[in-house]
């Protein structure tokens, strides 16, 4: 279950690279960067006064109108209404104990019965603690549902946590009372006013970060979805905060971590791609996935034969798009050809990637890599960047996937996993044989470990033995890959705390 009161909900960064996918252009611009944020949210606590108005169940109204005309007798009015004698005498104790009536012994509207007669329901008003959840980006009540995390979850994922622009929060006679969400009061009730905010506590909303290029020399525009939907909001509350320099998304954009560093190393195996011979095919396969998922989620003879239908057109579209022998890739690819390695590979992958994670390295990848291996195709996965202790130790985070990595080392003779020399490597490789590479400036298995994070996006992909034998003597020999060991040689390394990853 998903709501605002729960830490529930999965912060996966394969639904980010949906969503990512999803929004793949806007207004015409191609989307150039993209990754998982987390937005503050502040749950308040919050002491109200709120008034309830109670209906008058029919047979109330009916007791309450005979006692107010003068029938003065218990069994008199049970008998005007045709009410069984042990119904009916809990019915007039009922409304004797809410003081609508007296019984004295005769019965006796009070004055509050009169009240609620007139009113045809009763009003009323008393304290109550309510939860609010306060957007301090937008300045905000947040009206919809969705999961919360905790700060030191989002720290295990290599999450950037946006820093609430003010601690402050507004004063409680600001706070807006028509714009509390339904959900947040039982029916037929109303807050009057807020009266005191009793405990506080910081939670983040998953969202994530699109970047889209207005080509050169434009400043980029940035967009936050939640919950895979483009949330205009927040897109323009965070415009205006400080977290996009502080990201990168500056003069520097489109020349930080790699983004330059990619192309020298395709353009000389031959002429660079241009986007506008694979727009359309692209665009085809990005649909076609899109729909066979949501076909994939019914459960009918037509879904069943659309299904098939689009699988097709799908299984054309991919072999088209293989037979560019050099074509650019989109940001979203690129775990794509991590799956592609893994279901299609015949002899030998490897990766090139920082510290893999749960979110990229998924339990249907695993399962994937484990199928691999025991048909004795082998798999080499190299990582740049090094553990934490923390990271290391905690059962979140890169420490698990490492030691799932390091257990099926010792039973796979066919697999290394191991620590690269260089470890500011800003450009990240997926080798399937000697038919396929792709080279980008985003890690397959793992989450950006350099500060700025944003950064235009490049990648390209090469297929066929001529162009991927070049790329792999090249930049993928023994000497480009120098490594210092396997998994359970380095020590974990301790980086300043309270540094953001």
């Amino acid at each position: 279950m998903t709501t605002t009161l729960t830490n529930a909900g999965s912060f996966a960064m394969t639904e980010f690279d949906a969503v990512a996918e999803q929004h793949q252009a806007m207004d015409g611009m191609p989307l150039v960067d993209y990754f998982p944020i987390a937005l503050p949210i502040y749950l308040l606590q919050i002491e109200a006064l709120v008034a309830e108005k109670r209906e008058l169940m029919p047979v109330e109204e009916f007791a309450l109108k005979a006692v107010s005309m003068g029938v003065r007798s218990s069994s008199d009015v049970l008998g005007t209404l045709g009410l069984g004698t042990g119904y009916g005498e809990k019915l007039l104790q009922s409304l004797a104990d809410d003081e609508y009536i007296a019984q004295k012994p005769e019965l006796v509207i009070r004055q509050k019965g009169v009240d609620v007669l007139a009113e045809a329901g009763e009003r009323r008003i008393y304290e109550k603690v309510l939860t609010v959840a306060w957007n301090p980006v937008t300045q905000q009540v947040m009206r919809d549902k969705h999961a919360l995390k905790k700060s030191g979850d989002l720290k295990l994922s290599r999450v950037v946590r946006v820093v609430p622009p003010s601690t402050k929060l507004p004063p409680l006679e600001d706070l807006p009372l028509e714009r509390l969400p339904a959900w947040h009061l039982d029916k037929g009730e109303q807050v009057i006013r807020f009266l005191e905010v009793q405990r506080r506590s910081l939670l983040y909303v998953p969202a994530v970060l699109l970047i889209y290029g207005r080509g050169k020399g434009g400043e980029p525009l940035a967009r936050v979805a939640i919950d895979g939907v483009i949330d205009s909001t927040s897109s323009v509350a965070i415009a205006r905060h400080e977290v996009l320099p502080r990201l990168g998304v500056d003069g520097l954009f489109a020349r930080r971590m790699g983004a330059t560093a990619v192309e020298p190393r395709v353009k000389p195996l031959g002429a660079l791609p241009g986007n506008e011979s694979l727009a359309d095919l692209l665009k085809l396969k990005s649909t076609l996935q899109l729909g066979i998922a949501g076909l994939e989620r019914k459960d009918s003879p037509e879904a069943a034969a659309k299904l098939d239908a689009k699988k097709s057109e799908l299984a054309i579209a991919q072999q088209k798009l293989a037979q560019f022998p050099i074509r650019a890739l989109l940001p979203f690819e690129v775990p794509q050809l991590v799956d592609v390695a893994l279901q299609k590979a015949k002899n030998d992958i490897v990766i090139t990637t920082t510290l893999p994670i749960g979110e990229r390295l998924t339990s249907l990848r695993l399962l994937l890599l484990e199928q691999v291996l025991r048909k004795g195709i082998k798999v080499r996965i190299l990582i740049s960047d090094r553990p934490t202790e923390d990271e290391f130790a905690m059962n979140d985070g890169p420490g698990p996937i490492l030691r799932t990595l390091n257990d099926m080392m010792a039973v796979h003779p066919n697999f290394d996993v191991s620590f690269l020399r260089d470890t500011d490597r800003v450009v990240f490789e997926v080798r399937m044989d000697d038919t396929l590479v792709g080279v980008s400036n985003e890690p397959p298995l793992g989450a950006r470990s350099r500060e700025p994070l944003a950064r235009v996006f490049s990648g390209y992909q090469l297929s066929g033995s001529k162009p991927v034998l070049a790329y792999t003597e090249s930049h993928m020999s023994a000497h480009h890959l120098a490594v210092v060991g396997k998994i359970k040689f380095p020590a974990p390394t301790r980086k300043p705390s309270g540094k953001t990853k």
